[in-house]
């Protein structure tokens, strides 16, 4: 059954890891730490500054995420996703075009989380929860493992277009990934995608609670502070991880290939702690990757980097970073269900991107102030052990009697 099942959804699967891969919030976390030197030098701007352009938006996003929760458990939300990929790529484009002022520059970013809400993980995970259910842990960790190719694809290809060829023609290598590559493959296989929603109510494959009775059980605000200081701690290591491995020596180039051998490592996080589980008690899981993530947070900035140790490091955090981010989306299915994942996960979520909006320019601020990655380095060890901790207080998942067998 799994193994026919995962063969007949390859293609969901496959569209929604690409999809992920080039979303909004992915694409602008790991494309925006490329381009810190070259607008710094080109217009003075600090590099506060800049990372406030992620902050501009994941507010954005914190409001676009409930519409497209409320519309992922009603509608099947295909054709949003292809327009908004599309849209998405423009707004990239228009970067490299008409930035010439950080209000400018602020502005389209701004506009990227409204006209792309369709690519947040609430569509492309709804659909892959609702068609696969043997191997939903699996087919969840590839499909997030997109965000893990796009941290190892993006920075060194981004990167090296933007050391060619200058930063305006990077931005338009950017915007390739939406549109010549997400948008097709969600034109063939997700526009179309069938999925249960609230209106199948008696369908064995709608269960679980609503919205209003997930926010009054305690598994709900665990998995918000807990994915609040794993973002935040993910997003602080993420957005600084060339400038923070330029300054500790690396040329510019190698800075941006270990960044991209960061996300080869979410890749194998999101599938390893996919694979494991659908076999295992999640929040065990969970701990045994973040808690190592902790000690090489404060490695990075602690010790001398030789190119190894740097890559092993690099691998640690990415490992972590994918095993969080995966859990995300399948301990909702399996504390709250099926029947408000939209809703319920958008909730979430929204602490997972509000800690980005707040990382990001936290750790610029920090940067600044103290002319050094270590207080922001501490603060993400802080919050490796806190949301490894937070996930043993879980407890035992509910049994649904309205679930297939998961």
């Amino acid at each position: 059954m799994a193994e026919t099942e995962m063969r007949r959804e390859w293609g969901t699967v496959l569209a929604a890891t690409i999809g992920v891969m080039a979303s909004c919030i992915t694409l602008v976390n790991y494309s925006l730490g490329v381009f810190v030197v070259p607008l710094s030098e080109e217009f003075g701007w600090s590099r506060r500054d800049i990372a406030l352009a992620t902050t501009c938006v994941t507010v954005g996003a914190l409001l676009t995420s409930f519409v497209v929760g409320w519309l992922a458990d009603r509608v099947n939300v295909g054709w949003l996703i292809v327009v908004s990929q599309a849209l998405f790529g423009i707004a990239f484009c228009a970067l490299g075009l008409f930035t010439n002022s950080l209000m400018v520059f602020y502005g389209i970013y701004l506009s990227m989380a409204f006209i792309a809400g369709g690519t947040l993980p609430i569509t492309f995970t709804k659909i892959v929860a609702a068609r696969v259910v043997q191997n939903r842990g699996l087919a969840i960790g590839l499909t997030l493992a997109g965000t893990g190719l796009a941290g190892f694809v993006i920075p060194p290809v981004v990167g090296y277009f933007v050391n060619t060829y200058g930063w305006r023609i990077g931005y338009v290598a950017v915007a390739a990934f939406p549109i010549l590559l997400a948008m097709p493959l969600s034109y063939l296989f997700l526009r179309k995608a069938v999925v249960v929603t609230q209106r199948h109510a008696e369908t064995p494959g709608n269960y679980g609670l609503t919205l209003a009775e997930a926010i009054r059980t305690r598994q709900f605000w665990t998995l918000v502070i807990a994915l609040f200081v794993a973002s935040g701690a993910a997003t602080a290591i993420s957005a600084n991880a060339v400038p923070l491995l330029i300054d500790r020596g690396l040329a510019p180039q190698t800075a941006a290939n270990l960044a991209g051998l960061y996300g080869l490592a979410v890749i194998a996080g999101r599938i390893i702690v996919g694979m494991l589980a659908d076999r295992f008690w999640a929040p065990p899981i969970a701990f045994a990757f973040l808690a190592p993530a902790a000690v090489a947070s404060l490695l990075l900035v602690s010790i001398p980097l030789s190119l190894p140790l740097a890559a092993a490091l690099c691998v640690i955090l990415g490992l972590a970073t994918g095993a969080e981010g995966d859990l995300l989306s399948y301990l909702v299915t399996r504390y709250f269900g099926i029947k408000s994942y939209g809703q319920v996960f958008s909730c979430i979520f929204v602490a997972f991107i509000a800690a980005i909006a707040v990382a990001a320019p936290l750790s610029g601020w920090a940067f600044d102030l103290f002319k050094s990655y270590t207080p922001v380095m501490l603060a993400a060890a802080v919050g490796w052990i806190a949301c490894g901790l937070l996930f043993l207080t879980l407890g035992p998942y509910p049994a649904w009697p309205n679930a297939e067998k998961v």
